[in-house]
C-alpha cells in the first residue's frame, strides 16, 4: 500500500534533519580545510549521494527506515532500478518537485521515475 502525504512529509523532515546533521558534522570536521566557496558544491554532492546510495542499496533512506517505509519500482523490469533511482534523485533538485505534493499524492520524482513509497 502506498503511503500518504503525512508519512511522506515525516520522511522528508527526518531525512532533512539527518542530512543537515551530516553536513554540519562534515563542516566541523573539515573546518579550515574546505574553502567556503566549495561548501555549496559539497552540500549538493552529499545531498545527491545521501538519497542515491541509500535508495539504491537499501531501497530506504534513514528517514524511511525509521518510519518503516520503502521505495519500490512500479515497472516490471527491475533492470532499470539504477536509472530510476538516479533520475528520482536528480528530480529532487527541481524546486517544483517539493510543491508537487500539494496537488498529487505522488511527487514529481515518484511519477517521473515510476517509483512509489510503500509501508512495510
Amino acid at each position: 500500500m502506498m503511503v500518504g502525504r503525512t508519512l511522506r512529509f515525516v520522511n522528508f523532515l527526518l531525512d532533512t534533519t539527518i542530512y543537515f546533521t551530516i553536513i554540519l558534522s562534515f563542516l566541523m570536521i573539515f573546518n579550515g580545510v574546505v574553502n567556503k566557496e566549495d561548501v555549496k558544491w559539497i552540500s549538493i554532492l552529499l545531498y545527491f549521494l545521501y538519497y542515491f546510495i541509500f535508495e539504491l542499496v537499501a531501497g530506504q533512506t534513514l528517514g524511511k527506515m525509521i518510519t518503516k517505509t520503502k521505495l519500490i519500482s512500479l515497472t516490471e523490469n527491475k533492470n532499470y532500478l539504477f536509472i530510476q533511482i538516479f533520475g528520482r534523485t536528480l528530480m529532487r533538485f527541481i524546486p517544483l518537485d517539493m510543491f508537487s505534493y500539494l496537488f498529487y499524492k505522488r511527487g514529481l520524482h515518484d511519477w517521473i521515475s515510476k517509483t512509489a513509497i510503500i509501508k512495510l
